[in-house]
């Protein structure tokens, strides 16, 4: 029988991790997607949250501001055994910054119905949230898949809420039972490229108290390029552009981005906005989300660390009385050939060195 060069599953389903009436928590739902059998390269891991919702009486509280509704995924953590050049694949990431990074790589925000609280009634819900790792307009992408053969465990963690995440202030209890957890991944065969390269997918935060023209981001190591950036800046965790002005990027002596220029809107209009096939966003728009992305789709034109740490210095505004500031950086490490390197010698012989297969 001839195998299929690609394939879209459902992998896993389970119960959502919080039951019972609540007002506020959270809880992590864990898979381990060796011990379901995949074999094939990970493109793309689709978390679905399908069912109802069954809420209690009392007051209805206002936004809080997260995507709604990915925002019921509150952050997602990849750990993949034996670790690949020292990189966690999706390192502790929130919905935000996995709806911004999907967002960027198919050119359109979701229009995925927001959930609209409602006292004791019973809320469908359909929530789809996407993990990246092969992307389209990246040179030689299925050097990005996600290895299966490689691991000898490849743990998934989503941490999930409730009503609190989306709505504040709510005297309406959420009762998550009748919700479905289901995980699904698009595959491709496991087409052993001669490079795989090892990728993290991260996100930092960072509380703004203070006006500063050079707030300092020194958390970006050496050893590896950084991929696409996003900068999303949140106002009382709203999108908001009164935040960032300036945004400085250097490492090793030199400057991609500069200091002191007030180049935010010349980031939004020439790096970020050419993302999308809207270039104001949609419906969602761009408030508050700066986009630095692969140049060329090309990992050796990505920001250089291989020897010096980046260093981000932003402009930023503080927060007035009742606000709270935030700054959620988001990007990708990636060590070319970190998972798997073939180095081609005379007469067609290969010297193949990395990850064994588990």
């Amino acid at each position: 029988m001839i195998k299929a060069l690609w394939n879209g599953k459902k992998v896993f389903s389970g119960p959502y991790p919080l039951v019972g009436p609540r007002l506020a928590g959270q809880n992590t739902f864990v898979v381990d997607l060796v011990k379901q059998g995949l074999k094939d390269t990970v493109d793309r891991i689709g978390v679905r949250f399908t069912g109802s919702i069954v809420t209690g009486a009392g007051a209805l509280g206002a936004a809080t501001g997260a995507e709604n509704p990915q925002g019921l995924l509150i952050s997602a953590l990849m750990q993949s055994s034996p670790l690949a050049a020292g990189l966690i694949p999706v390192n502790a990431v929130s919905s935000r910054g996995l709806v911004v990074d999907e967002a960027v790589v198919q050119g359109a925000f979701d229009t995925l119905p927001a959930i609209v609280n409602a006292a004791s009634s019973t809320i469908p819900i359909d929530v789809w949230t996407f993990i990246r790792f092969k992307r389209p307009g990246v040179k030689k992408a299925i050097d990005y898949a996600h290895p299966m053969s490689k691991w000898k465990s490849d743990l998934l963690t989503l941490t999930c809420g409730t009503v609190d995440q989306l709505f504040s202030g709510a005297a309406t209890t959420w009762d998550m039972t009748g919700v479905t957890v289901e995980i699904w991944c698009d595959l491709d065969v496991d087409a052993n490229p001669d490079q795989i390269h090892a990728v993290e997918l991260f996100e930092q935060e960072f509380n703004i108290t203070a006006t500063n023209g050079a707030f300092q981001i020194n958390t970006l190591p050496q050893g590896c390029f950084y991929d696409n950036l996003y900068l999303i800046a949140e106002d009382n965790g709203a999108l908001s552009d009164a935040i960032i002005n300036n945004i400085e990027i250097e490492g090793g002596g030199r400057y991609w981005l500069n200091l002191g220029e007030l180049n935010a809107d010349f980031i939004r209009q020439v790096y970020t906005k050419p993302n999308f096939y809207d270039p104001n966003g949609g419906a969602h728009g761009l408030t508050g989300v700066y986009v630095l992305p692969l140049r060329d789709g090309l990992w050796s034109r990505a920001l250089d660390a291989t020897d010096t740490p980046v260093v981000i210095k932003l402009g930023v505004v503080g927060p007035g009385a009742g606000h709270t500031f935030n700054v959620r950086l988001i990007g990708r490490k990636v060590v070319p050939a970190g998972i798997k390197k073939t180095i081609k010698g005379q007469g067609g012989s290969k010297t193949v060195t990395g990850l064994p297969d588990a």
